[in-house]
């Protein structure tokens, strides 16, 4: 999750013919700002219980909520506040992995209201760069006439299309316009901007697929262990013990989306490629299988499999205990890589996953990724 604060021109004024009326969203400062920060944690929906003036993006989502106030002067010089009203903003929105379109929900709140001031128009216009259409441009038709208490919503719609085999990264922006009830709106220029793009690719399902992230967020592959067994205590025992800690969040993983490269890297690891076989175990290990780590389709993958530790995973009254292969070295914990004995089932089912994610969280070539083992 990353939580950014908001970028853009914070105050715009307009001529009213007897004066002007300024809006101006206010700036996240302070210790808000401060604790913008990047961490690991990844959710699958939006949720916007934060500060005003911040946005949150993860891998699949972002929100934002804003806090503005409308100011309305004469035309003295200067001008003489006549009234004011106070106002909040919402923003969220769920990207699609299957698709090149996103909705984006929008949402002004009027709060309190002073002096002169009893209503105030609201229009939203949202804009995307180079590369995106919005396809569905305002949340709603003209300006909304919103007095106190009163809420306007509605959804803008945006398309990005990118190459065959290519992948576009987009920004979007928003104008949002305050003013005096029956004021002609002048062209409006952003001011709110997004501060992370959007990322849409066309690079799954040979090149006929289209998805959206936020590249920014990292993507994981989260294994549980009530799903994947011995496959993901191997997986979690090497990020743990081994002094690469590959996967985790300070040494991620890279994608290796050519298939060929993976099955010589496999070789090399489980196969006739290793100066030292693997040793099956069906004794200890129902339907004893090579499960290598770093994954073959990783560019971490591949190393001389005489050079893993060897390890035997056992889930003995619900704790998984580690043994060392008879048949290997004795584990130093300086190994670049491990083979564990995992029944081929769960080692199946575990890359398998591997697989389907890459295109789940459109992890494009060499982009790196986390490895996640939960209960």
């Amino acid at each position: 999750m990353i939580i950014s604060p908001v970028e853009g021109e914070s105050k715009k004024c307009l001529p009213t013919g007897t004066g002007e009326v300024c809006t101006e969203l206010q700036d996240s400062t302070g210790a808000a700002a401060r604790r913008a920060t990047e961490s690991a944690v990844q959710a699958d929906e939006p949720s916007c219980s934060l500060e005003p003036g911040m946005w949150r993006h993860t891998r699949k989502t972002y929100c934002a909520t804003h806090k503005g106030t409308y100011t309305e002067y004469d035309s003295s010089t200067p001008g003489k506040v006549l009234g004011t009203a106070s106002f909040t903003t919402y923003q969220a929105a769920t990207l699609s992995q299957t698709s090149g379109t996103w909705e984006e929900t929008q949402k002004v709140t009027m709060g309190t209201m002073t002096g002169v001031v009893t209503s105030v128009d609201f229009s939203w216009t949202s804009m995307c760069s180079l590369g995106c259409t919005p396809t569905k441009p305002s949340p709603w038709t003209g300006s909304q006439n919103l007095r106190a208490g009163q809420t306007a919503t509605g959804t803008s719609k945006f398309t990005v299309t990118p190459s065959a085999g290519a992948y576009a990264s987009v920004s979007t922006s928003y104008a949002l316009m305050a003013l005096k009830p029956g004021s002609v709106p002048l062209n409006p220029e952003a001011n709110i901007g997004n501060p992370r793009k959007v990322r849409c690719d066309k690079m799954f399902a040979n090149n006929t697929s289209t998805g959206c992230v936020h590249a920014d967020a990292r993507p994981q592959l989260v294994l549980p262990l009530s799903q994947y067994g011995a496959a993901a205590a191997t997986y979690a025992w090497a990020q743990q013990k081994l002094v690469d800690r590959w996967g985790s969040a300070s040494n991620p993983l890279r994608r290796l989306a050519d298939s060929a490269a993976a099955e010589g890297n496999r070789t090399r690891v489980c196969g006739e490629g290793a100066t030292r076989p693997f040793t099956h175990r069906p004794d200890l290990v129902v339907n004893d299988s090579c499960d290598e780590y770093p994954f073959a389709a990783t560019h971490e993958g591949g190393r001389n499999g005489a050079l893993c530790a060897d390890v035997i995973p056992l889930l003995e009254n619900g704790v998984w205990q580690f043994y060392g292969d008879p048949a290997a070295p004795d584990v130093t914990g300086n190994e670049p890589c491990i083979r564990g004995h995992v029944p081929l089932e769960q080692n199946t089912a575990a890359g398998g996953k591997l697989g389907s994610n890459s295109q789940t969280e459109r992890i494009i070539p060499d982009e790196k990724f986390e490895v996640v083992i939960t209960n």
